[in-house]
């Protein structure tokens, strides 16, 4: 499932780079796309409806901008909606690496984590002291909280 985060990234970079190609019906088709290739269940299908209505924001703000725009798609992201963008992605991430517990899905929480909240994902733990973590705090437990 970290194509999904892969797919919202794309979605985000598309909406402030080229904001004039992204009709309803754009994305519409995207999120048919994405819900075809994933199969989400119900958490998952709300994050990325949320993450697709930053994405419709992202759009609208850069078809109206005439000022002068960052290079990167990140900082345009930044510049249009801040950490309110990436908040269902972070989440959406949260959800996946506690389904999964991918490294792919652990650097995503880790690299969006300080976006949103300004500070490191639990003070810079790496993915393997992050599983050891996990291990020790016993079934149902979590150290993320």
């Amino acid at each position: 499932m970290s194509g999904l985060l892969t797919s919202i990234d794309q979605l985000y970079e598309g909406c402030v780079t080229e904001p004039g190609r992204w009709s309803e019906q754009a994305f519409q088709d995207w999120a048919e796309g994405v819900a075809s290739a994933e199969g989400m269940d119900r958490t998952t299908s709300r994050l990325v409806r949320r993450s697709l209505k930053a994405g419709q924001k992202l759009a609208s703000f850069w078809s109206s901008h005439t000022g002068s725009a960052p290079s990167d798609w990140r900082s345009r992201v930044d510049m249009a909606l801040g950490a309110r963008a990436w908040r269902p992605q972070l989440e959406l991430a949260e959800y996946l690496l506690d389904r999964d517990r991918s490294e792919d899905v652990f650097d995503s929480v880790a690299s969006l984590f300080p976006v949103v909240h300004h500070q490191p994902y639990l003070d810079g733990v790496t993915f393997e002291e992050w599983l050891e973590l996990r291990e020790q705090s016993g079934p149902g437990g979590s150290i993320d909280s």
